[in-house]
């Protein structure tokens, strides 16, 4: 046979198998052999599986094992039976596939040049009852954007889907699919696979991926295990590979698609080009992903994760950043173009207890659809970390030292996170200024601190308090206010 197909299945609903096993069927192509591998499925599952087999006319074999192994186990064993084909792939069984799926894969595959170990295609997403979920001309458009992809990019984003078919050669070649990343195994597969060879993408909807089945693993699994197991895979191969960059750059953002694309270029344009740039969307409701997807540059990873607030979102994207320090913009502010380049400079030079080092900021305030400039606001030396606390600064931007960061266990989830994680740090570390104008800061009248003045304030007070308790209670804050604003702190020996 000129193609494998493996079907491996844990618990499933007996419908959805019947509409897969029914959909592999019904396939034009007729040169393909399925494997079935029964995962340790329950009783119901078994059985349904046996029941829609009985309609197959193509060579099939059924695997029964009563031990649940997973995917990559199950996906390993299922294609140990089928060496002789050509061509393989897999598939879900709460998916269906259009009746030209395998042929339209094969076609193009064999019409591919000799150095092509994938091909693979666009996928439509249906709901737990089989309805589309998704316009598709939009969908379409939007995944046409995502998945047209060098390579290269393989290394920080999955953009091949659950459609695809690839070479037994290039399978044996890459080593198979590995137990060690369960629930990501296809893309710590990819990453392997094409770094073989080459790719082929075939702009057609030919698979239906279902979600919100309640046995499909992106309903019973929370998206942050398959976030973390996804860093973890991608992770592994950069540093494998000699990837790491100098500079993780992390940019989070709410609702700021109108100002994410000069955040974005501000970076790419950098004098310094050894960087990554993790863009983390906070939950916005504005689509900035219709910016973002312009952009193709290989050292950029994409996040989505549901709205949590800055401080959390920076911590949710810090298992991606392989810099030796990160720099944070915020999605509505820009870099001067050579900020990374003087930034690193400096900080090489720099003893090995210096944990952040940051310079000025030039204000502008947004009017309408134009930014006016404003004054430049500069950094400053300080004594030690009383005065860090007392001058109530922060400063921007600010590049940190990575270790320094996981030292202190991430970012801080209050409103305040920016002064809160300089008292953190300072605690541990020194501080270093440099005296030059590197960061372009945006005032909206939307601005957080503004909105919520007055909590804001108070939790200003709430951490400055503790953080006194936690540095041994030797002193007690007075706090001077004009017109519900902290001024200025002043300490007094505790009696």
């Amino acid at each position: 046979m000129e193609v494998g197909v493996v079907l491996p299945v844990y618990n499933q609903k007996p419908q959805y198998i019947d509409e897969c096993i029914q959909s592999l069927e019904s396939q034009k192509f007729r040169e393909f052999q399925l494997v079935i591998v029964i995962d340790g499925a329950n009783q119901e599952t078994v059985q349904a599986v046996k029941e829609a087999s009985n309609m197959l006319t193509i060579p099939y074999e059924i695997i029964f094992r009563n031990e649940n192994k997973g995917i990559a186990y199950s996906l390993n064993q299922g294609f140990s039976h089928l060496n002789d084909c050509r061509f393989l792939t897999w598939v879900s069984s709460d998916n269906r596939h259009d009746p030209k799926f395998l042929q339209t894969l094969y076609e193009q595959f064999v019409n591919a040049p000799e150095e092509t170990v994938l091909v693979y295609s666009l996928f439509k997403l249906i709901d737990q009852n089989g309805r589309n979920m998704r316009n598709d001309v939009i969908h379409r458009e939007t995944q046409l954007k995502f998945m047209s992809r060098n390579k290269a990019d393989i290394l920080h984003q999955n953009f091949i889907g659950a459609s695809f078919l690839f070479k037994q050669s290039a399978f044996v070649k890459a080593g198979g699919y590995d137990t060690r990343f369960e629930k990501v195994e296809d893309y710590e597969f990819w990453i392997r696979l094409l770094g073989i060879g080459e790719i082929k993408f075939i702009p057609h909807f030919l698979l239906e991926y279902r979600l919100k089945g309640e046995h499909a693993y992106t309903t019973i699994t929370p998206p942050d295990d398959i976030r973390i197991k996804t860093v973890a895979a991608s992770n592994y191969h950069y540093m494998k590979q000699g990837k790491t960059p100098k500079v993780t750059v992390m940019t989070s953002f709410y609702n700021q698609r109108k100002y994410i694309r000069q955040a974005i270029e501000s970076v790419l344009n950098q004098t310094f080009e050894d960087f990554q740039l993790i863009l983390i969307d906070d939950g916005s409701t504005d689509n900035p992903w219709q910016e973002i997807l312009q952009y193709k540059d290989p050292r950029i990873i994409p996040l989505k994760i549901e709205n949590s607030g800055k401080g959390s979102a920076l911590n949710q994207g810090l298992p991606f950043a392989l810099g030796e320090y990160i720099l944070e913009l915020d999605g509505d502010d820009w870099l001067e173009h050579d900020t990374l380049e003087t930034m690193v400079s400096e900080m090489s030079q720099q003893s090995g207890d210096v944990g952040l080092c940051y310079g000025n900021r030039k204000i502008w305030f947004q009017k309408r659809y134009k930014p006016i400039p404003g004054p430049v606001h500069k950094g400053m030396n300080y004594k030690n970390k009383y005065e860090v606390l007392t001058e109530l600064k922060t400063h921007c931007p600010r590049l940190y030292l990575k270790s320094a960061i996981d030292h202190i266990g991430g970012w801080p989830t209050s409103i305040a996170e920016d002064f809160e994680i300089m008292l953190k740090l300072a605690e541990h570390y020194s501080f270093y200024w440099i005296d030059k104008t590197l960061y372009n800061q945006r005032r909206l009248v939307n601005n957080l601190t503004l909105i919520k003045q007055i909590e804001c304030q108070q939790q200003l007070k709430d951490i400055i308090e503790k953080v006194l308790e936690e540095w041994g209670g030797h002193y007690k804050p007075q706090f001077i206010e004009n017109k519900g604003m902290i001024e200025k702190v002043i300490l007094s020996k505790e009696s």
